[in-house]
């Protein structure tokens, strides 16, 4: 599941262990988040956010809509 995770901690000049810290878990597990190998609970995520300065959907709502969420012509 791709994700914006990276971007953002970029942005802000972030590293994974500050953000793990800020949100109460181990930074491998950031890690994991960023390469899209796991996917945090909305409790770790809505914490990710803010810890980042963001919404939740910043970090996770994919930027394109596929053909599925697309509105018919």
């Amino acid at each position: 599941m791709p994700n914006n995770l990276k971007s953002m901690m970029d942005k802000r000049g972030m590293s994974s262990t500050e953000l793990a810290y800020k949100s109460g878990v181990g930074a491998r597990y950031i890690g994991f988040i960023t390469q899209g190998v796991r996917s945090p609970s909305l409790k770790v995520a809505m914490k990710m956010a803010q810890a980042l300065g963001c919404k939740v959907e910043d970090i996770f709502l994919p930027t394109e809509c596929t053909k599925r969420t697309q509105k018919p012509a």
